[in-house]
């Protein structure tokens, strides 16, 4: 039995929005949402061959399909998982225009946390027909309910100079959250005034690091720089995100139908991983020829890699991302510039702080538990400090 997987579940690519930024092309959305069949083979498969997994309700908008779809993966769920259903995690990733209390109390009985995308009213124009104020209701309802949730802000050409502001509208409302960089696939790619400039980029995420970092009463934790502290501080590149933690064999995508590809983002058809109709093993996906393809991309790009200071941390990158930049087997795309610098000032600053133990009370309370976390352990501030 593996240990952990990440599924991101599609249960259709029907959307109530046409956000400019969308990995579907409005040519590729269906409005059929997945059925029982793919959802129980799914779910059967995965309890079956992993101790752990974690489940993503992504789309198109997952809330087009319903509560009644919602309530069948929680009873699918505790059907294959039984005693074992606390190792089984879910969060549905919707856009929140559809969000209601009660939807919202029965992810809190099922524990499905709710992510929401949403750039505190500054999308600038990302997201047409969005009703800003109804998501803001709702955001702070499930902060009043405490239920566990997050929002995700899309940064691109339009927004980069408001990061700053992004952030303390979120803060002020105590909102956790996390920046994501538009990526240049799908519906980005037809929008070239959506496309970002990688030094703009860099300077809005140390900006905004840097005030997060100094900020002792800030109540969120700030990703996904968050994650990158606690990267750097524990020496350990598997704390990082999805994009630079190794993801092959850990995360599968599948789709209404029960394609399954690689991961969430766009992928074209030659990275198709098989249906998990015709699958007698998630291994299967594992087997591939679409698999062999990434794999061999993932390869060819690492090895170029290899001089790099930080690559023990990235792992060479996320290969989609590489895909719609410079291609699957190079480097140097816009996430590798902007991940090596950002992640550089980072690692510097912590080093810093560990370095010359300064008043920790004017950082805020994420860096003051890392930090000390960091140094009641000897052995492993000694192996952060020798990093260079």
């Amino acid at each position: 039995m593996g240990q952990f997987i990440s599924v991101i579940m599609k249960p259709t690519l029907g959307c109530n929005l046409q956000c400019r930024h969308c990995y579907h092309r409005p040519s590729e959305v269906d409005s059929s949402v997945m059925g029982r069949e793919v959802l129980d083979r799914t779910i059967s498969l995965v309890a079956r061959e992993y101790d752990s997994a974690w489940f993503i309700w992504h789309g198109g908008e997952p809330l087009t399909a319903g509560e009644p779809f919602f309530r069948t993966v929680a009873a699918l769920e505790k059907k294959h998982y039984g005693k074992r259903i606390a190792r089984c995690g879910n969060t549905i990733q919707t856009n929140g225009t559809l969000l209601k209390p009660r939807f919202i109390e029965f992810c809190k009985g099922a524990r499905f946390n709710i992510g929401v995308s949403y750039e505190a009213g500054l999308d600038r124009g990302l997201r047409p027909g969005a009703d800003g104020d109804h998501i803001e209701k709702m955001l702070s309802y499930m902060r009043d309910k405490k239920h566990m949730f997050s929002a995700s802000a899309t940064i691109h050409g339009g927004n980069v100079g408001e990061m700053a502001e992004i952030y303390e509208r979120f803060n002020e409302s105590a909102v956790p959250f996390t920046y994501n960089p538009v990526i240049p696939m799908g519906c980005a790619a037809d929008n070239s005034d959506l496309a970002l400039d990688a030094d703009d980029y860099i300077e809005g995420c140390i900006e905004v690091f840097d005030r997060w970092m100094n900020d002792p009463d800030t109540k969120i934790p700030l990703m996904p720089f968050y994650q990158y502290v606690m990267t750097v501080v524990n020496d350990n590149p598997n704390i990082s995100d999805c994009a630079h933690a190794s993801c092959l064999t850990s995360w599968i995508c599948v789709h209404p139908n029960g394609d399954v590809y690689p991961c969430g983002k766009a992928c074209p058809e030659d990275l198709r991983l098989g249906n998990i109709l015709e699958m007698d093993s998630i291994s299967d996906a594992f087997d591939s020829e679409g698999f062999a393809r990434i794999l061999e991309g993932s390869i060819s790009r690492r090895k170029k890699c290899q001089g790099c200071e930080i690559y023990r941390w990235c792992n060479g990158g996320c290969s989609v991302d590489a895909m719609a930049e410079n291609g699957i087997g190079e480097n140097g795309g816009f996430s590798c510039v902007t991940y090596k610098a950002v992640f550089s000032h980072i690692k510097s600053e912590m080093e810093r702080i560990l370095r010359d133990k300064p008043d920790l009370s004017g950082y805020n309370r994420f860096i003051r538990d890392a930090i000390v976390g960091k140094m009641i352990n000897p052995r492993a501030y000694d192996s952060v400090v020798r990093i260079q």
